[in-house]
């Protein structure tokens, strides 16, 4: 059976794919030679992204719940914005939903209906002294094989970034795209070094996070393992990120999404071994889902494993003289993980990122008035 870190991410993306259609023309046999040819040796550029800022990234929280067509209303962001703040996040991440802002028919012309509401959040958040991250969410498929769709989204970001360029660069972080899924690492990189010199060319200031494809290869997905094929860009001004769910039958247990057998198992407990997992295997019919949580237990996750995960990480930027952040990890907090397992959990992770110097981002919303979760997390409740 293969190790659970390779499960597909993408079936755990919050959000369908948006159904755009290509209008421009662009030649593909270009983009599939570029993807195919080596890359010509060029001398690293060491990341010079000003040390406040990655501070900025030090500690955050998604706004998962904007995911929404609609943004939610403003006094109570306010509310929850004021709370983070005074648990000691840094910043917050927006996820975007595309169809609000991307105009198929013209994407060099952004829709502006939503533009006025995302302005006032960006206000919001500079007041109390939060940083703001912004990634446009649902991607389409089509984006990773269809020179057109790359040309559309080159022209989007080109008018997004100028529009945003009128923001506090040292608070705003503008993300490529989030969990871009081509088939290989390869085939993101070359697309995403076009969106990048696009972002650029518009907003001269801003740190760009650059974003790690969702997998290695057709078969292989995890996010870690791809960040260390990301190509490193000449731009100075770039963060480089990545998610971490590891494992999977862990952190996603109980949802019904996704992997099947994960509906069928709750009550997983970390650190894993084949002790721990024994009381919960036995109430398990499922025989797929059965033979996943011996093999957890069998793997015995525990923090020295998920710092040997993470640590190529680590050593990745460092041999780079690159900046890295996590701006996803998590646990379900509502579908049966046993409490004092997430609590260890996200104390684990939270700690060996920091140990790295690595920013965090935590997916999953948690209640903020309960001591212990904040408290795993470094927070001041």
């Amino acid at each position: 059976m293969p190790g659970l870190t390779g499960l597909k991410r993408s079936q755990f993306i919050r959000l369908g794919l948006l159904s755009l259609c290509s209008g421009l023309t662009v030649s593909m046999y270009s983009l599939v030679k570029a993807t195919n040819e080596p890359k010509s040796t060029v001398k690293v550029v060491k990341s010079t992204v000003k040390a406040n800022r990655l501070k900025t990234l030090s500690k955050g929280f998604n706004l998962g719940r904007w995911q929404e067509s609609k943004f939610e209303n403003g006094s109570k962001l306010k509310a929850t914005l004021w709370r983070y703040k005074r648990l000691g996040l840094t910043y917050t991440r927006l996820p975007l939903v595309l169809v609000n802002f991307f105009n198929d028919q013209n994407p060099s012309v952004l829709k502006k209906d939503y533009l006025p509401v995302l302005d006032k959040i960006i206000q919001m958040h500079l007041k109390m002294g939060l940083g703001i991250c912004l990634c446009p969410f649902d991607a389409p498929s089509e984006l990773y094989s269809d020179p057109a769709v790359v040309a559309k989204f080159v022209a989007f970001w080109k008018a997004f970034a100028h529009h945003l360029s009128k923001t506090d660069p040292e608070k705003v972080f503008l993300e490529v795209l989030n969990e871009p899924s081509a088939e290989t690492p390869e085939i993101w990189n070359t697309i995403q070094v076009e969106l990048i010199k696009a972002i650029r060319s518009r907003a001269p200031n801003h740190t760009i996070i650059a974003s790690s494809n969702l997998r290695v290869s057709k078969n292989d997905w995890n996010n870690t393992q791809a960040l260390l094929k990301t190509e490193i860009v000449k731009d100075k001004n770039v963060v480089y990120n990545f998610h971490f769910y590891t494992p999977m039958i862990f952190t996603h247990q109980g949802a019904t999404w996704g992997w099947s057998v994960l509906k069928h198992i709750k009550g997983i407990p970390y650190p894993s071994t084949p002790q721990a997992v024994a009381p919960v295997l036995r109430k398990i019919k499922d025989l797929e889902a059965k033979s996943a949580v011996e093999y957890y237990g069998k793997e015995q996750w525990n923090k020295a494993k998920l710092l040997k995960e993470l640590s190529p990480v680590a050593n990745w930027a460092k041999s780079n003289g690159v900046a890295v952040i996590c701006n996803e990890f998590g646990v379900i907090p509502w579908t049966g993980v046993p409490k004092a397992s997430m609590l260890r959990y996200l104390l684990d992770v939270r700690q060996i990122l920091e140990s790295y110097g690595i920013g965090w981002g935590q997916w999953f919303e948690l209640d903020l008035y309960d001591r212990e979760i904040m408290q795993a997390l470094g927070l001041k409740p």
